[in-house]
C-alpha cells in the first residue's frame, strides 16, 4: 500500500501479510459476505444501467441510494463476528469481544510494545514474531496472499522502532451534490422513499428509477 498510495494516509496495515493472517482472513470474509455482492451490482450498473463513475453526481446518487444499506450490512457483520466463537489452542472457545474485554481486565491494557519477557528477542526471532503458521495452511488465505501480496518484499523489519504515527484512518471526501438546494431536497426526499420502499425492488430498478427522476429535475447534462 505504501508503494501505491500517497504517504501519511494510513492506507495500510503495518508489516507483511504473513504477520496479519487473521485480518487477511477477516477481510476475505467481509468481501465474500458483503463486498462482492455490491461490487458485482455496481459493475452491472456501470455496464448496463447508465452509471458513470466519473460523474460526481452519479456517485452522489449511488451513495444516497445504497450507502445506508451497505452500512447496515457491515454493522450486522461486525456484531456477528465480534460474538462468534473462535477455536483457541489448548483452551476453551472464545469470542473476540470476550477476549478483548476480559483479557484487558486480567492482563491490563497493552500497547504496541512487546511484553517484557519477550523484549530480548533476536532480530531473526522478531522477523517471524506473530506469524500464525497454522493459519497459513488455509488454501483460501494462501490464494489471497498470492493474488494481493505477490510483490511484497521479503522482510518488514524496520529495526526496533514502532510503526508510523498515522495508522488510524483514510480520509474519503464526500461526493459533490447538485447545487440547487430546493431541487436537491425534492430529489433527496424521493430517493429516501424509494430506498425504504418495497424489499422486492431490485438494485437495478431502484437505480434506474432514481436516475430518470434526477434527470427530469436537473437535466441530462447534469445526470
Amino acid at each position: 500500500m505504501e508503494a501505491h498510495s500517497p504517504t501519511r494516509r494510513g492506507a495500510y496495515i503495518w508489516g507483511r501479510s504473513v504477520h496479519n493472517v487473521r485480518i487477511e482472513r477477516l477481510w476475505g470474509d467481509v468481501t465474500a459476505q458483503v463486498g462482492s455482492h455490491w461490487h458485482e451490482a455496481f459493475t452491472k450498473l456501470e455496464i448496463s444501467h447508465g452509471l458513470d463513475i466519473n460523474n460526481p453526481w452519479h456517485v452522489w446518487l449511488l451513495q444516497g441510494l445504497f450507502l445506508p444499506v451497505i452500512n447496515q450490512q457491515l454493522q450486522f457483520f461486525t456484531e456477528s463476528w465480534n460474538h462468534h466463537q473462535i477455536q483457541i489452542r489448548d483452551g476453551p472457545n472464545r469470542s473476540p469481544i470476550d477476549m478483548f474485554t476480559f483479557d484487558m481486565i486480567v492482563h491490563g491494557v497493552r500497547g504496541s510494545q512487546l511484553p517484557y519477557e519477550e523484549d530480548n528477542l533476536t532480530d531473526d526471532e522478531l522477523e517471524v514474531y506473530g506469524v500464525d503458521w497454522e493459519a497459513l495452511r488455509d488454501d483460501r488465505l494462501l490464494n489471497s496472499l498470492r493474488e494481493h501480496a505477490a510483490d511484497e518484499p521479503g522482510t518488514s523489519w524496520i529495526g526496533r522502532q514502532g510503526p508510523p504515527d498515522n495508522l488510524n484512518e483514510v480520509t474519503v471526501n464526500p461526493p459533490q451534490a447538485p447545487s440547487n438546494a430546493s431541487l436537491l431536497n425534492t430529489l433527496s426526499t424521493q430517493i429516501s422513499q424509494w430506498a425504504a420502499g418495497s424489499p422486492h425492488t431490485t438494485i437495478y430498478e431502484l437505480w434506474t428509477a432514481s436516475l430518470v427522476h434526477a434527470r427530469g429535475i436537473f437535466g441530462a447534462d447534469v445526470f
